[in-house]
């Protein structure tokens, strides 16, 4: 059976990325993942039954739309419940790998990665954006394995401002708020529903996420809050501001394109303003940050594992049909394969130079 999910955000999807036999269809379960934002439509599925855990998924995908990073969250939801899924990148690409050696990338996190001498307060503006299915956290296991004590915060307190200005002066007054929510509520770091800004406030987090992570207070988007953490952990071990994206196009020889509509200019060598991708209003931003030594990072959502692993920046590239940011790394072969088979989730944090060893040695 073929499901296909598209988000009402990408009219510009049209078509599956490619075919596959009728017989292949009919003798499997395939979900084509044509857009972003389409988790929550696979638990739809899943709910009606028309998809079943205990039998082999097949997650197809594309190159553009933010088509691979909703079937990464996808496939983290299903393995986090011992399911059987697998990237389909191509019609041939139907064999399921051995998961052993991917699995190994990522271990129990050392008591000097998890634990904070001094108590952390992190806000969460409005809850997590629905397609992240994968990424819950206990508020309270939190708390006790890494003294952070996580505080919502009512999405209206940052909605209240208003339809605001289209362009740059918009995006300034949501900073703005967000800091002086930082202020109110004596944060250390800050994560928001940004999607609920194009309808409320008609303008994107973009800017202020990239000007707070510039100021030395860790921000995320999608109130991502593993990724939060793991922007936290990362800047008590190393002092490197994170960069939260998420991969969009995958090679078997570990070349990945990671993605995502902000990053801290700080991070940047050179950067131009545009729109929101998904959206197309607001401002969002293009950024270039040099080539060389990077890590990339992430905490899983229930803190049991981590992922650490030195790779290469190679160029950055921009294309219209996914997200502005848009960042080549050479990792490894065994690395590809973890995305593809076994990731923590869909975001991943970038740093810059190489401290994969940081996080292992006590």
């Amino acid at each position: 059976m073929l499901h296909t999910l598209c988000s009402k955000l990408h009219t510009e999807v049209s078509e599956l990325p490619f075919k596959v036999s009728d017989s292949f269809v009919e003798e499997n379960q395939v979900v084509a993942v044509l857009s972003g934002g389409t988790e929550a439509l696979f638990l739809d599925l899943l709910q009606k039954k028309e998809i079943d855990l205990k039998r082999p998924i097949y997650l197809m995908v594309g190159e553009y739309s933010n088509s691979l990073p909703a079937a990464l969250e996808i496939l983290s939801f299903i393995r986090q419940r011992n399911g059987i899924a697998k990237i389909m990148q191509h019609p041939k690409d139907t064999v399921f790998p051995e998961l052993s050696e991917t699995e190994s990338l990522t271990r129990a996190p050392l008591d000097k990665v998890l634990h904070s001498e001094k108590k952390m307060r992190l806000g969460v503006v409005g809850k997590s954006s629905d397609w992240l299915i994968a990424s819950n956290v206990n508020y309270k296991e939190v708390l006790e394995k890494m003294n952070t004590e996580l505080v919502d915060i009512p999405f209206e307190e940052l909605s209240s401002l208003g339809e605001v200005d289209p362009g740059m002066k918009g995006a300034e007054a949501i900073h703005e708020r967000l800091r002086s929510m930082v202020a109110k509520y004596k944060l250390d770091g800050i994560t928001l529903r940004c999607f609920d800004l194009f309808t409320t406030v008609k303008n994107t987090g973009c800017i202020a996420v990239s000007k707070l992570n510039d100021e030395g207070i860790p921000a995320g988007c999608e109130g991502d809050i593993p990724v939060l953490l793991t922007m936290m952990v990362c800047k008590k071990l190393t002092g490197e501001t994170g960069w939260m994206g998420s991969p969009a196009r995958i090679q078997s020889d570990g070349q990945i394109l990671l993605a995502k509509c902000t990053i801290a200019l700080g991070m940047t060598e050179k950067h131009e303003f545009t729109t929101h991708f998904e959206s197309g209003i607001g401002v969002a931003i293009h950024g270039e940050v040099p080539a060389g030594p990077y890590t990339l990072v992430k905490l899983s959502n229930d803190m049991k594992r981590l992922l650490a692993v030195n790779v290469q920046v190679t160029r950055c590239q921009y294309e219209q049909n996914m997200c502005r940011t848009q960042i080549w790394i050479q990792s490894t072969p065994i690395v590809s394969q973890y995305l593809l088979s076994s990731p923590l989730s869909d975001h991943h944090v970038l740093i810059k130079g190489h401290h994969a060893a940081k996080f292992w040695r006590a």
